[in-house]
């Protein structure tokens, strides 16, 4: 018996025979009014792109993903560890049975399959931005196996006609292995120039993503920018701190984002930088500055937003209130000011305490002026500046009467 069919069920359930899902909320219980707000100036694609044309057979596409030509960037937040950057995050969205069936029966049956965008890096590999589930389905079936919550199963083709009715690749007439292998799939390669080309490589992401939920802007860029800061970010959110005033991770990413959010601003309150609109922007061009450097001071970055995470988790009675400003939910432009301001505090060595921190965030909250800057348009310049200069006052233990 192999390994393939040692879980293999008599009569495997609709559910049971599934390809496993994460375990994370698919969603994210996060208030971002702005988080899909609109690039003003988005980079021309003949400006940052080049792409050319080129058929790959089945059998090489299977053969490349093996030798990690091809990299199928996957975004699981409780990865451990990465091989090269990019593999380390699982998606926890994936096609169900049936539509792996569908998709191998389409192929045997001779009918044409949407191509694939792949992105060709320094390296010469070549990241897969859409098409991801395709690639993987093909390699699952070439190996006979795929993996589901009750361990690998045999993936033998149920949904489909007659012709083809529990076959294997292995078990594949000869013609139909052959027409198998040899079915071309057509792919557009992305070739990013140096100016502005990853920031146009996220953007045709956004836009031409089809793997059923599309991917959420913090998912893209843990594959576009993975490097030190990404995995950076990833080992701060794992602080058991904030994950208490946080929640549970979520497959969106929206807390690691609400990090780097914290990290790229803290320039902004120390007047090294400009906050310019969108922040969706704003976090690509830090991460693509610091792809492959950690940020200045990172240990003492660490440092401070262990200690904010701490105090803001003493500061109330479960230490969830502290992101949520009143509400049922983490408020995205809160909880960025609330980390800049104290961390800040910190950095100035003020040595906050938990009563001084829930003293801060009470003068927060009753604040008309800050209300406003993290409930509405809060990716605007003067709003981020406004929340953020509020927060270091309230954090320092300045007064906001006069600024309500």
């Amino acid at each position: 018996m192999t390994d393939a069919e040692e879980t293999l069920e008599p009569t495997p359930s609709a559910n049971s025979e599934d390809p496993a899902e994460s375990t994370v909320a698919e969603t994210s219980d996060v208030y971002d009014p702005d988080a899909d707000s609109v690039d003003a100036k988005p980079v021309r694609a003949d400006e940052a792109l080049r792409y050319f044309g080129a058929d790959f057979d089945v059998d090489g596409l299977v053969r490349r993903l093996e030798k990690g030509t091809f990299i199928i960037p996957t975004f699981e937040p409780l990865a451990e560890a990465e091989t090269d950057g990019y593999e380390g995050f699982q998606r926890g969205l994936v096609w169900k049975k049936r539509q792996m069936d569908r998709f191998i029966e389409s192929i045997l049956l001779g009918y044409p399959v949407p191509g694939v965008f792949l992105v060709e890096l320094p390296s010469r590999r070549y990241l897969v931005l859409d098409g991801q589930q395709r690639m993987t389905t093909l390699h699952s079936f070439v190996h006979g196996n795929y993996r589901t919550t009750g361990g690998r199963r045999k993936f033998s083709l149920r949904y489909v006609g007659d012709e083809f009715q529990g076959l294997t690749y292995e078990s594949l007439p000869p013609e139909a292995r052959r027409l198998f292998d040899n079915t071309f799939i057509q792919a557009t390669i992305v070739v990013p120039k140096e100016n502005g080309g990853k920031k146009a490589v996220y953007a045709l992401f956004e836009r031409i993503n089809s793997g059923g939920t599309n991917l959420r802007p913090q998912q893209i860029r843990v594959a576009l920018f993975a490097g030190a800061t990404v995995n950076f970010v990833r080992e701060l959110n794992q602080n058991a701190d904030w994950r208490a005033i946080f929640g549970p991770h979520n497959r969106d990413l929206k807390d690691h984002e609400l990090i780097l959010r914290a990290l790229s601003l803290m320039p902004v309150a120390q007047g090294e930088n400009v906050f310019k609109p969108p922040m969706a922007k704003f976090l690509n061009e830090y991460l693509e500055g610091h792809e492959d450097r950690l940020p200045d001071n990172a240990e003492g970055i660490r440092s401070r937003f262990t200690e904010a995470c701490r105090l803001l988790r003493g500061a109330s009675e479960t230490g969830r209130e502290a992101l949520r400003l009143g509400g049922r939910q983490v408020n995205a432009a809160h909880t960025d000011a609330v980390l800049v301001g104290l961390m800040a505090a910190i950095e100035n060595g003020l040595a906050p305490d938990t009563q001084s921190v829930a003293t801060a965030l009470s003068s927060l909250a009753g604040s008309e002026l800050y209300r406003k800057a993290v409930s509405e348009s809060t990716s605007h310049s003067d709003q981020v500046r406004r929340r953020i200069e509020l927060s270091v006052k309230a954090f320092r233990g300045d007064s906001l009467a006069d600024q309500s």
